[in-house]
């Protein structure tokens, strides 16, 4: 593993996240996992674009693809590592947003939060306008409903990810 990839796999230990890649549940939540984590303030140097779920980065699937074939030939570079105090934190802090629930579920929160983020980020669409956001998702053939949209830019906002 590089740098990069210890990073990586730190970050999603302090999620407290199964490094997995096994399913498409697995790869989407550790896309949205990472957005996020950068989102809060965790540089670990991955760039996004638009993609079909949302903001998405091949080079992390390249990393997370490295990683897992290490992981399942026994192999962990990162230990002996750790994250800084802050940045620990800061995830302590991201894994509130996660809810302990099934794959599914789980990999369409982080969908919709990973989204939303990225398109108010960019100045795509504006996080106060709930039904804009809603509308835009749908262009995107996103079946957020207004109800969900309104809860997750409230979510963002409290932790941080989005101004009020």
């Amino acid at each position: 593993m590089d740098r990069q990839q210890i990073a990586l796999k730190l970050t999603i230990d302090g999620l407290e996240l199964p490094f997995k890649i096994d399913t498409f549940y697995d790869r989407l939540i550790l896309q949205k996992a990472v957005y996020l984590s950068q989102a809060i303030g965790i540089n670990l140097g991955y760039y996004y674009q638009w993609y079909l779920h949302g903001p998405y980065c091949p080079s992390l699937t390249r990393d997370e693809y490295a990683v897992a074939v290490e992981l399942g030939q026994d192999i962990d570079e990162s230990k002996g590592w750790t994250l800084d105090d802050v940045s620990k934190d800061r995830l302590k802090n991201l894994k509130n947003l996660i809810p302990k629930v099934e794959q599914k579920k789980i990999s369409r929160k982080l969908e919709l939060l990973s989204s939303i983020h990225f398109l108010v980020s960019r100045k795509q669409i504006r996080c106060s306008e709930a039904n804009e956001i809603s509308n835009t998702l749908k262009k995107f053939e996103k079946d957020f409903t207004e109800e969900e949209v309104r809860e997750a830019v409230r979510e963002l906002q409290e932790y941080g990810l989005l101004a009020r």
